[in-house]
């Protein structure tokens, strides 16, 4: 049941008709019960595995989280013994063919007999934002920020809450969980504002990120057959794909929760306008860099104890981010090369370089870092990344602005490089645009146009494709 289907939306109606109108004392188990059923929706099977585990894992850390209330000498043990046990959960879903694959590899470059292996294990829908939601509380428990809410079907609604389920934003207690004890009140307000949202979402999903993804997905599909030209494009397009994609996702999960009454944290703040790698991650998935920070980064000494150890503790973090981003060496060079520039960064800093370059070239300098980041991302393979680099970087390979490939197998037909790069274009100067006139568009009259438009767009795409997409999101894969 994807966010950008009609399905969703008559499930959305549905329960929010549905969630006002029952007693007050049935809305947050109401909740839960639609948070199952659509994590079933997606496939029963694997739901009715996953769906129980989600149970029994909520159940498990909430009564770990009280059990440190009752023994607080063991409170450090018991700390340990749930985080070991939930990495261990994700460990065995998400990483055990990974960790055979190394090992075999290891062993082959000694020459040492290494037998393959590849286990049947399938992967969970929102596996990881889970265990981060999961691992947060009960460290937030630990250092008495947050108290055991006294009821379970409470703290199992707020693992579960469907719209942030799947793909974040990241989540803590005191930002969802305090929410169902204070039994929010119907606001027309506050349903139009989620309505504007999730038609703001379903536009950039459908009408942007799934239309250049046909493009991009094209070109990193053959990075052998490319040129500088339309691996240039590519790599715009595909930055283009994942902001609209991933904020369109979670403008969509803001939306269905304030049609509910709740309201979930912001998770991107314009990002590509970043002046340096710090400042970019301040703005990019903002609810995942702030669990990184308090619950990796810090924990790990982070600045205090010297250049050294902080570049160490950079390098950690953001290799672990990217390994959580997927089972692939692909995502720790990605994580590392985020901790190289961000180090670079700090570096440039230190010496106060930064303050010679102005606003603009830095800005520019930083999105440039981060697309090239991008490309293991991306790119299915490390030898198919580095294809693309070198198209990337080679001037010489140069050839006319049509499509290297013969046909696009996927319904929607070829897509031309100058197209591709007229969207990117218009993409980068409306969001300018937005950027810089938003604090201006305060007047009413600004804003009910703003809605209008973005009803108007959402109608457009519901009847025109039909209310759905072939691309799935691009955060459900972690």
């Amino acid at each position: 049941m994807l966010f950008n289907s009609l399905t969703y939306i008559l499930f959305l109606a549905l329960v929010a008709l549905l969630y006002w109108q029952v007693p007050a004392r049935f809305r947050v188990p109401l909740l839960l019960l639609a948070s199952y059923g659509f994590y079933m929706s997606w496939s029963p099977p694997h739901g009715l595995i996953y769906g129980p585990l989600i149970f029994v894992d909520s159940l498990y850390f909430y009564g770990l989280s009280v059990a440190m209330l009752r023994w607080p000498q063991f409170k450090k043990s018991l700390l340990i013994f749930g985080i070991t046990t939930e990495l261990l959960l994700l460990a065995y879903f998400k990483y055990a063919n990974f960790l055979a694959q190394t090992s075999e590899q290891i062993l082959r470059f000694f020459h040492l007999p290494a037998a393959h292996q590849h286990f049947d294990i399938f992967l969970p829908l929102a596996i990881s934002f889970t265990n981060f939601v999961l691992i947060s509380y009960l460290i937030d428990v630990y250092r008495g920020k947050e108290t055991p809410d006294p009821s379970f079907v409470r703290f199992a609604t707020y693992v579960a809450f469907f719209p942030h389920l799947i793909a974040g934003p990241i989540v803590r207690a005191s930002e969802l969980l305090r929410q169902f004890d204070e039994n929010p009140r119907f606001d027309k307000a506050r349903l139009i504002q989620g309505i504007h949202r999730f038609c703001t979402g379903f536009f950039l999903k459908v009408f942007i990120a799934d239309v250049i993804a046909v493009y991009v997905d094209t070109i990193f599909g053959h990075p052998t057959l490319q040129a500088f030209n339309t691996t240039w494009i590519a790599l715009y397009g595909f930055s283009v794909q994942l902001f609209c994609d991933f904020f369109g996702y979670t403008l969509m999960a803001q939306g269905s929760a304030l049609v509910l009454g709740y309201t979930l944290p912001e998770n991107f703040n314009a990002p590509y306008f970043a002046k340096n790698m710090s400042e970019f991650w301040q703005r990019w998935h903002m609810s995942l860099s702030r669990w990184l920070r308090d619950y990796l980064y810090i924990p790990l000494g982070g600045n205090r104890h010297g250049k050294f150890n902080t570049y160490r503790n950079l390098f950690i973090t953001m290799g672990l981010g990217g390994l959580w981003h997927g089972a692939s060496w692909n995502f720790v060079i990605w994580g590392l090369l985020n901790g190289l520039f961000l180090c670079v960064y700090k570096t440039a800093a230190h010496f106060k370089i930064n303050r010679l370059i102005p606003t603009v070239l830095a800005v520019v300098i930083t999105f440039h870092a981060v697309c090239l980041t991008r490309v293991f991302f991306r790119a299915p393979t490390i030898q198919e990344a580095w294809h693309f680099l070198g198209a990337l970087l080679n001037p010489f390979q140069w050839q006319s602005l049509e499509m290297p490939l013969g046909s696009v197998e996927d319904g929607h037909g070829l897509m031309r490089s100058e197209t591709a790069l007229l969207l990117v274009i218009l993409f980068f100067v409306g969001h300018a645009l937005i950027r810089y006139y938003r604090p201006r568009l305060t007047h009413p009259l600004w804003q009910e146009a703003s809605i209008a438009a973005a009803y108007g767009l959402f109608l457009y795409c519901l009847f025109t494709l039909g209310g759905n997409s072939s691309q799935q999101f691009i955060y459900f894969q972690f």
